[in-house]
């Protein structure tokens, strides 16, 4: 800047009017462009601290979510299991006379009473969407699995309460007034077993099992999104 200064003192001792015009227009200019460096300079800057940021934001996602996968696989094969023993109750349970049905029925209908809550990890999930941080993944296949995450797990586990509550509410109930939980083979549980109000409980029950399955499989399941999230969050750009 002294040095411009210098200069224009100089044309202007010199009264050189058209010569200072032009260095007036090229010292312009270059203010201009040192402005638009410093802009420039400054834009790298954010997308550097916002890359390194999405970067961090990433590796917290892939990690929570690899650990809620897994954490999933166990209760998942419980639920399967639940439904397939429901299965094997109702394609035995109109053949009680028949010894190996009999034994089928009593063998399964207590695994049909699961009920399987499952708590994921989501804080990284919700601090990306309160805070807006979400807008830093670039990734749009991703952002639209974080965005809506919360309602497919919201999906699931109304289902898991639904059905939590009619087993606690109205099947509970009904086998301490009418059956055995000591004794699975009991005369009381085998009258149940021919009572179609039980009957209708358990199919009902089997109803909700099959709810809750169908919202853990599928592009819309719960599995799958947290197969995703694990998947998109692994390999970061720079």
């Amino acid at each position: 800047m002294k040095l411009f200064r210098k200069i224009r003192f100089e044309l202007m001792k010199k009264n050189s009017v058209g010569s200072y015009l032009k260095y007036a227009f090229g010292e312009i200019i270059l203010v201009m462009i040192g402005i638009l460096l410093a802009l420039q300079v400054n834009t790298w800057n954010e997308n550097r601290k916002d890359r390194n940021k999405e970067r961090a934001l990433l590796m917290e996602l892939h990690k929570d979510f690899k650990k809620n996968l897994e954490a999933f696989q166990p209760i998942k094969q419980l639920q399967i299991s639940t439904l397939n023993s429901g299965n094997i109750v109702f394609r035995n349970i109109n053949k009680l006379h028949l010894p190996k049905s009999r034994d089928s029925v009593f063998r399964h209908a207590d695994n049909m009473f699961g009920g399987y809550p499952y708590n994921p990890s989501n804080g990284v999930v919700e601090s990306l969407l309160s805070t807006g941080d979400i807008n830093l993944i670039r990734n749009d296949t991703l952002r639209k699995y974080l965005v809506s995450w919360k309602d497919v797990l919201t999906h699931y586990t109304d289902f898991v309460e639904v059905d939590l509550n009619f087993w606690s509410q109205k099947i509970e109930p009904h086998i301490i007034e009418n059956g055995n939980f000591m004794d699975i083979s009991s005369d009381k549980n085998k009258a149940m077993l021919t009572d179609p109000v039980f009957i209708n409980m358990l199919v009902r029950k089997q109803h909700f099992q099959k709810n809750i399955v169908s919202s853990m499989g599928g592009n819309d399941g719960l599995e799958h999104y947290m197969k995703e999230i694990v998947r998109l969050s692994k390999d970061v750009s720079p």
